[in-house]
């Protein structure tokens, strides 16, 4: 590794000392790599020339000969681009006479790397030279008069809207909107005045332009001119806001109340941008009059406004007519919200309205939840009895499953959902035996998810089947069935174990049932289990049939068929029709 360190120091350090005119036959060879090479072995010259352990003479001088070489009127352009590139990266003023000589070559590329190289010279001379170009009236093409107008402004030339504003009475569209975004760009006081001259004879697509440039100026009396009653929305919205932001507020609360949208929404974005609090104030006052597309507006800018006392104004949007206005309250209310807020989201029970409360990160808020658990109406504390879950509240795992135990459908359908949520394996024994002991109620359903919701999240899936299993042996087959459905879902290859073994029940329901959750197996991991029960005898022709198209199904699934399983299963199949089934699984494979 060191030696070909010190071989690529050596080699940079005799192309610096090697002429840059040496370099020209490989620039111009036929050899892509010779040429490629060539092109590196320059860019190393100039970069250690560049550094800033070199000298400014030897920045210079390999300037100097980059310029002997590009004025030798060298023809090839495989030699010309390389140096002028490098020269737009090192270049001073050495090289701007080189370089304002090649702006009027033939070639339209190199014109542009010239000027590129002009634009980032630091001497004064290269933005003499980009002026001497723009006021010579030699002919040249519209792209290249549009392009030394950029050039000035990208260099911020001072003075340069001097020889720039008679551009805007060019017919060419391309000098035209070069001379707008440059003048603009400037912010010279001859320049603005130009732009604001030019708009009175402007419309449509150069008319926005010239609006544009004028609005990035940033300047007071501009923003003023632009704000007139008798301008687009858009334009008078854009230069009200930034009046605003300047700090000419004064016509702020005529605006919120002029029922002018333009303006409002100017004060709008003022609150949001600026976060000045006479102007969040303004929009929190006037919020519930204000029609509901720029409620929504408004919303935002107190929500990012940090400041709770606008939680009152907020919370009567709970109620509004129109659904996007509610549950933008909703999120509003979960930053700026206060425990006052939590009646007003319980009452409105949106999705947006749960997750803000519990979102909501304010002190008073957890109690006032807990309360409402305990009693009230039945919709309320399911709410936040959710609520609570979402804030994280295990500690409250025992009051969740004495809610989940009660009668209200809703309670304990509110109060599972929770326990799904939050609960982990240590909740699971608990959950599965309240499922058995409410399996002919409703619930049972939402206690069944949330036990596949805490086996999905468990790392440890055997753990979880044997705490299912073994609430299976005192339970009633409708229960059985229950927690077969649980470890289907997991699809794993430890919940595949009691699923079989409860197909061979002497139970006939529970068997049947069993079978058909093996037969609607996701996974392919069941196809040795299903064939090997398929394939026995004493099992029912109805049993058989469910199980030989499970294998069916599971097999035309396999990316890649496994061949002897499906052999296997053509072997168990009783009757011609499954025989079939397996059959043109395997032709299809092939």
């Amino acid at each position: 590794m060191f030696k070909k360190t010190l071989l690529t120091f050596l080699l940079a350090a005799a192309v610096s000392q090697a002429a840059v005119k040496e370099l020209i036959p490989q620039l111009t060879s036929k050899d892509l790599n010779v040429q490629t090479q060539a092109r590196l072995d320059l860019l190393a010259a100039c970069s250690k020339a560049s550094s800033p352990d070199a000298s400014e003479a030897d920045r210079k001088a390999i300037c100097v000969e980059i310029c002997e070489v590009l004025n030798s009127r060298q023809p090839v352009l495989q030699v010309i681009q390389p140096m002028l590139n490098n020269l737009e990266r090192i270049g001073g003023e050495e090289s701007v006479p080189t370089l304002a000589k090649l702006m009027n070559h033939q070639d339209e590329h190199i014109r542009n790397d010239a000027r590129r190289a002009l634009v980032v010279n630091p001497s004064n001379a290269a933005a003499q030279a980009l002026g001497a170009q723009l006021k010579s009236r030699k002919s040249r093409s519209d792209i290249d008069t549009a392009g030394l107008i950029y050039a000035l402004g990208e260099r911020n030339q001072a003075g340069a809207s001097k020889l720039i504003v008679g551009a805007l009475k060019s017919s060419s569209q391309e000098i035209f909107l070069a001379a707008v975004i440059t003048l603009g760009r400037l912010n010279e006081d001859i320049g603005v005045e130009a732009l604001l001259g030019q708009r009175a004879k402007e419309e449509g697509y150069r008319k926005v332009h010239v609006d544009a440039a004028l609005l990035a100026t940033n300047r007071k009396e501009v923003f003023k001119t632009l704000s007139a009653a008798s301008d687009t929305p858009d334009v008078q919205s854009s230069a009200f806001l930034g009046l605003l932001l300047l700090g000419e507020t004064g016509k702020a609360a005529n605006a919120m109340s002029s029922g002018n949208a333009a303006l409002q929404l100017a004060v709008i974005e003022a609150a949001l941008q600026g976060k000045d609090k006479q102007i969040c104030d303004l929009v929190a006052a006037n919020l519930g009059t204000l029609p509901p597309h720029i409620q929504l507006q408004a919303l935002g800018a107190l929500e990012f406004s940090g400041n709770r006392a606008y939680a009152k104004a907020v919370e009567p949007l709970l109620k509004s007519k129109d659904y996007f206005v509610q549950d933008n309250a909703a999120s509003a209310l979960a930053r700026i919200g206060t425990a006052d807020s939590v009646k007003p989201l319980l009452a409105n029970g949106r999705g947006d309205a749960r997750r803000a409360l519990g979102q909501l990160n304010v002190e008073g808020v957890d109690a006032a939840l807990e309360t409402i658990a305990k009693s009230g109406d039945e919709n309320g504390r399911a709410v936040a009895i959710e609520a609570l879950a979402i804030r994280g509240r295990k500690d409250l795992m025992p009051a969740f499953f004495k809610y989940a135990d009660e009668e209200s459908k809703v309670v304990s359908k509110g109060a599972v959902k929770a326990i799904g949520m939050i609960g982990n394996l240590s909740n699971l024994e608990q959950l599965t035996q309240l499922m058995i002991s409410r399996e002919k109620s409703p619930v049972s359903r939402d206690i069944l998810n949330a036990i596949v919701e805490i086996m999905r999240r468990s790392s440890e899936p055997g753990k979880a089947v044997n705490i299912l299993v073994d609430q299976m042996t005192a339970a009633s087959p409708r229960s059985q069935a229950n927690i077969l459905q649980a470890l289907v879902q997991t699809g794993s290859d430890e919940a595949l174990k009691p699923v079989a073994k409860a197909c061979t029940s002497s139970d006939e329901q529970l068997q049947k049932s069993a079978v058909k959750m093996l037969g609607g197996w996701k996974q392919d991991n069941a196809l040795p289990t299903m064939i090997k029960l398929a394939a026995d005898e004493s099992m029912s022709l109805s049993n058989h049939v469910t199980l030989m198209r499970g294998c069916s199904r599971l097999l035309a699934g396999q990316r890649r068929l496994d061949k002897e399983l499906a052999q296997q299963a053509l072997d168990a199949g009783r009757r011609p029709e499954e025989k079939k089934l397996i059959q043109d699984v395997i032709d299809q494979k092939k």
